[in-house]
């Protein structure tokens, strides 16, 4: 997944700030992208009808001035009053800090809009769908982290814990819902630290909603320091751009090392230690808070900005990632942009896909931006197939249709189907 004002003020001390110091980070947004995310994020703005029903409380407490110091570097934030820093360590978080093992807790995040429950509807199917097969019973445990005021329709029927937004104007509408997504994930594991059985695997993997589970994921040994956290690499995602390079060096300075530190990533897909997270979640959150807070950034990093403040957070704390490129990947493929799924688990249908005829005409069309309306939560249509397939197929850019990327889609289009036909009726109270 994947111009504006934000409620959130970074009020960083003079301190703080000689510590971050001015570095530039570079973007490099290619042009197909950039409209898809502006139109992704102006749907996440809908939100959808809500009703009372059993919720995990996001935690809302400020921290003291002794928790504000086992925070990373001592650093917090302020913003809307409220203190952005995680009083977490790896003995803090208790039982729930094991460290052994193989198994996978799944982690997604949502402001709990039509558009973001009607992807995670399918997610979370095809999910249940891997945990069936064979290796699935790696996949433990699965949360949706619900950045929301109040809870939603799905909280009944996915694992969720709900968090209370930053930006309340989120649950109709607001200009960029994503700013809220580290303090979301912040409260969850502030609420971990208390409740151990919230986090039931050494690995936690982020997702977004826009993924397809195609297989089980095979995760190494959490307790073997040989085996790499993995992340995927993100072309958008350039930190070593010329045009970002003076926003980037304001969040990762001069004295820390080369911008080819910052790995091209963001929060998601990335399967990573619990201690990991913890380590990386203040600067993760405080860096949020600096881009929304920084009219130059906001508009320099554009509509992937939260992603880039996770980067940056990953390479302050020293946190290396495998970064490798589709076939080879084991989290997502992106078609049409790749062909087949190759080693990864799951499909991102972040692109939309068209196919048309030799003569120039649309013949088959898949668009996550066109399923918007709430009534599609409660009843996700069945997905149309492609036709039969035609070697004189082309996509919307011109290039031709591999039989290859055509058994792709098409893979694809009939797991989101076969989700469908599995899933429940939605109550709405």
């Amino acid at each position: 997944m994947r111009p504006m004002q934000s409620r959130l003020r970074s009020r960083a001390g003079l301190a703080q700030l000689t510590m971050i110091g001015t570095i530039g980070i570079c973007l490099g947004l290619i042009a197909g992208f950039m409209f898809m995310s502006v139109v992704d994020t102006v749907l996440e703005r809908k939100a959808g009808p809500q009703v009372q029903d059993k919720q995990l409380p996001g935690s809302t407490t400020s921290l003291t001035e002794d928790q504000a110091d086992m925070t990373s570097e001592g650093l917090t934030v302020k913003a809307d009053n409220k203190v952005l820093a995680v009083a977490l360590t790896d003995s803090s978080v208790g039982a729930a800090s094991a460290s052994k093992g193989r198994s996978i807790h799944t982690l997604c995040t949502s402001n709990g809009s039509p558009y973001l429950n009607y992807q995670t509807r399918i997610m979370y199917g095809t999910y249940q769908m891997i945990q069936k097969a064979a290796g699935g019973d790696q996949h433990v445990a699965f949360t949706r982290i619900l950045h929301r005021s109040e809870p939603d329709v799905l909280m009944a029927q996915v694992p969720s814990f709900r968090a209370d937004p930053l930006t309340p104007a989120c649950d109709t509408w607001c200009e960029f819902p994503v700013s809220d997504r580290p303090n979301a994930v912040r409260q969850f594991f502030d609420a971990a630290a208390k409740d151990a059985s919230l986090i039931q695997a050494p690995w936690l993997l982020m997702i977004e909603t826009d993924y397809v589970w195609m297989k089980p994921m095979q995760a190494p040994q959490a307790e073997d320091i040989a085996a790499s956290s993995l992340a995927f690499p993100f072309g958008y995602i350039n930190p070593q751009h010329p045009h970002v390079e003076g926003v980037m060096r304001k969040m990762y300075p001069a004295e820390k090392g080369p911008l080819t530190n910052v790995p091209g990533s963001g929060p998601a897909p990335v399967m990573m230690r619990l201690a990991e997270w913890i380590k990386v979640m203040p600067d993760w959150e405080r860096l949020t808070a600096h881009i929304e807070a920084d009219p130059e950034s906001k508009e320099k990093l554009g509509w992937v900005r939260e992603m880039y403040a996770f980067s940056v957070a990953l390479a302050l704390q020293g946190i290396k990632v495998d970064l490798a490129k589709p076939p080879l990947n084991p989290l997502i493929t992106q078609p049409p942009a790749d062909a087949t799924l190759g080693q990864a688990a799951m499909f991102h249908y972040t692109w939309g896909s068209v196919f048309q005829n030799a003569q120039g005409e649309k013949v088959w069309e898949f668009d996550k931006r066109a399923y918007t309306d709430p009534s599609i939560v409660t009843t996700p249509p069945t997905l149309a197939l492609p036709p039969a397939f035609d070697t004189q197929f082309k996509l919307q850019d011109g290039k031709a249709v591999t039989r290859e990327l055509y058994d792709t889609l098409t893979a694809m289009i009939k797991q989101i189907n076969q989700a469908i036909a599995n899933l429940s009726p939605l109550k709405i109270q």
